[in-house]
């Protein structure tokens, strides 16, 4: 069952992609002929969110083919535009959210209310790092891209298998449970953190230089048209 905007962190955001979409969106991918190749919906707005918060744009002919697995073909071109359309409806909300700075609405599988898995959500963001072109290594520092990735890869397990492979010392089962309860609550501000981060990098010298303090409701100084609390104002 699709616990849908249930799981809210910092300010309530209006959504503007419609219930009745993601629902259809939904059907879609969990179909018998697809439900073991394609992602569910909370993977792909985990990816979907790592790909709008990141360094370069992803072209939607390479994140489509993750999203909807290898082989995937539509029955007809009524169909494939239809889910093209829903998808590139549904990335272009979870980006207006993270740019927006003000809230973020997870979807998540599981029971009404259930804030306890994120971690299929998790998975679909490292998904989304991975599709990266350049790679985030290549453009991060080693600290600061451990600071990012390090929550996804907690609440996929990932980052306890590394340590224990590596032979490292693990936290307690108490300091692991506090340490996903922490993450899980503060997950919203750490995404923006990572827009923010990537963003900033793109800023050219020029807009980042000191001066008189833009207003949120100020056109953005670097030329792009947008408020500034739209574009670089988070």
């Amino acid at each position: 069952m699709l616990s849908s905007s249930n799981y809210k962190q910092q300010a309530t955001v209006d959504m503007p992609f419609p219930e009745p979409d993601l629902d259809r969106l939904e059907q879609y991918l969990n179909a018998p002929p697809r439900i073991e190749t394609a992602l569910p919906l909370d993977a792909v707005q985990g990816l979907f969110a790592a790909i709008a918060s990141g360094p370069d744009p992803v072209h939607p002919d390479i994140w489509m083919a993750e999203v909807l697995g290898s082989g995937h073909a539509f029955t007809d071109p009524e169909e494939a535009a239809d889910i093209k359309d829903l998808l590139a409806r549904f990335y272009a909300d979870i980006e207006r959210q993270l740019h927006e700075g003000e809230g973020f609405d997870f979807i998540l599988y599981g029971p009404e209310g259930d804030e306890e898995d994120l971690s299929a959500w998790a998975e679909g963001y490292l998904l989304g790092v991975d599709l990266a072109e350049p790679p985030w290594e290549s453009l991060a520092e080693y600290e600061d891209l451990d600071n990012m990735l390090f929550p996804f890869l907690a609440l996929t397990g990932q980052a306890k298998e590394m340590a224990k492979e590596q032979n490292e010392e693990w936290m307690s089962d108490e300091e692991e449970v506090k340490m996903l309860s922490d993450i899980r609550a503060d997950l919203a501000n750490h995404l923006m953190e990572v827009r923010s981060y990537w963003f900033e990098k793109r800023i050219p010298d020029t807009v980042r230089r000191e001066g008189p303090k833009v207003g949120r409701n100020d056109p953005c100084p670097c030329g792009s048209g947008k408020k500034y609390k739209s574009c670089h104002g988070t």
